[in-house]
């Protein structure tokens, strides 16, 4: 799968560099891990158009990547 046009189009506004393939972008971007409640994380991605895009993500999987790596 790659990146249509349009998705291209919104990742670069928001501040992305997309490969030349278009199957992968990137960005620096501050990330922020809290606990959600007693079985999740929250994650909030501040982007560089001061975006931010949040996710709720279960506290095993966070332990388990931070963890392993």
């Amino acid at each position: 799968m790659k990146f249509d046009e349009h998705e291209r189009t919104a990742l670069m506004d928001a501040g992305f560099t997309v490969a030349d393939n278009r199957k992968a972008a990137y960005v620096e971007a501050v990330v922020v891990i809290a606990a959600h409640d007693d079985e999740t994380y929250s994650l909030t991605f501040s982007l560089p158009n001061d975006a931010r895009i949040v996710c709720v993500v279960p506290r095993d999987q966070i332990t388990a990547a931070i963890t392993n790596s």
